[in-house]
């Protein structure tokens, strides 16, 4: 499997990116973009993704989940999941037949693309996700092509934050209280490259590593991960 997991789409929209991701499928052009984590204007979305990736010679094809969009997903390249409200994204990809017709092409070697929420449903599960459950979503198991799960966004600790105040880092050690699998926060402008069984730091920032029962790593850009 080939996959990229980028922590956010950054200002100016995809500029931070856009040559990486054009590197990553090349020779592929033609990329299948679902817009289902927007609770906004999604085909808007999509205009904006279109025009963001057209200067490094990438297309861009609306998967839209609201309208059959499993022939346009195998008329494609390559898919980019976009970000949003990672539970609203779930709920529509199982609506919509896109959760199994994803992981199936993946599997056999479509390029996969996630940002932010796109990047949260690349592991077995959401439960790792800074978002709110706003669809009431009941059910949290994802595409799983990677075993690690996700946190976008990472922040380390802020020394100056309220005394007491919950942090990122807490959260997580909650979550391994219950679930065994590591969790990869990905800082702001940066990326997660797996190919051919490698795992790599891209962009510029960094990955932090977190295992049940272990202090947590950093990893810099460049620096290969522990996976699988």
């Amino acid at each position: 499997m080939r996959v990229m997991l980028i922590s956010n789409s950054g200002r100016p929209f995809l500029e931070h990116c856009r040559e990486t991701m054009a590197e990553f499928l090349k020779p592929r052009r033609r990329v299948g973009f679902v817009s289902a984590a927007s609770l906004g204007d999604e085909r808007l979305y999509c205009e904006r993704v279109r025009e963001a990736l057209a200067p490094v010679g990438l297309e861009v094809a609306h998967v839209y989940w609201r309208t059959d969009p499993l022939p346009t997903l195998e008329s494609v390249e390559a898919i980019f999941v976009g970000g949003g409200n990672t539970y609203a994204l779930l709920q529509r990809l199982r609506e919509s037949r896109l959760l199994g017709a994803i992981q199936e092409r993946v599997h056999h070697g479509l390029p996969y693309m996630g940002s932010s929420a796109g990047a949260n449903v690349a592991g077995p599960t959401i439960l790792t996700t800074n978002d709110w459950n706003v669809v009431a979503l009941e059910r949290f198991e994802a595409l799983g092509l990677v075993p690690f799960n996700i946190n976008p966004h990472y922040l380390d600790t802020d020394p100056v934050m309220a005394p007491g105040s919950e942090t990122r880092d807490d959260r997580i050690r909650e979550y391994h209280v219950v679930n065994a699998n590591s969790v990869f926060g990905i800082e702001e402008q940066t990326m997660i490259r797996i190919e051919d069984g490698v795992a790599t730091v891209a962009g510029r920032g960094r990955v932090k590593v977190f295992r049940r029962g272990a202090e947590p790593v950093w990893y810099a850009p460049g620096e290969r991960l522990p996976y699988p």
